[in-house]
């Protein structure tokens, strides 16, 4: 018994495993990835007492697109996320010349009443050195290393 395959039956293989995995993706594992990374995010930002929903609220996508032998997944978080993600050491803040912001709780020594509201104006500060900075979340690597191992 001989066996004949028809010609060009890898292309059309190959097309079929890549309409799968775009569906996939677009249906399934690309919503189920931004949905964890939502958690994480939010998971984050209840630790560390962050008013920060704009960062999975503003997120776009998934996006899946395809090209030749291969498809992608992504999604797009707002660019100061990352800032989050990765953490910020405490680290001086110039103004050219002067900084001038709202600080809801800062001490009455430090500020000058504008209104109603605080202001502090200086020509530095030294951001993050009462709370050490911003601690790294990881929201989007975790959620990236669970889909992995899904994946595999």
């Amino acid at each position: 018994m001989s066996l004949d395959l028809e010609r060009g039956f890898e292309a059309k293989l190959r097309e079929a495993v890549l309409d799968d995995i775009e569906q996939r993706l677009r249906e399934d594992l690309g919503p189920a990835l931004e949905e964890t990374a939502r958690e994480n995010w939010e998971a984050y930002a209840s630790r560390n007492g962050y008013d920060i929903e704009h960062v999975w609220e503003e997120a776009e996508g998934p996006f899946v697109g395809r090209d030749g032998d291969g498809v992608t997944l992504r999604i797009e978080w707002p660019g100061l996320s990352a800032l989050f993600e990765f953490g910020v050491e405490p680290h001086t803040i110039e103004g050219s010349p002067l900084l001038a912001f709202i600080w809801e709780d800062a001490p009455a020594d430090v500020v000058e009443q504008h209104g109603e509201d605080p202001l502090m104006v200086r020509q530095k500060v030294n951001w993050g050195s009462e709370t050490g900075g911003i601690p790294e979340s990881q929201a989007i690597r975790d959620a990236l290393e669970q889909f992995r191992q899904e994946v595999s």
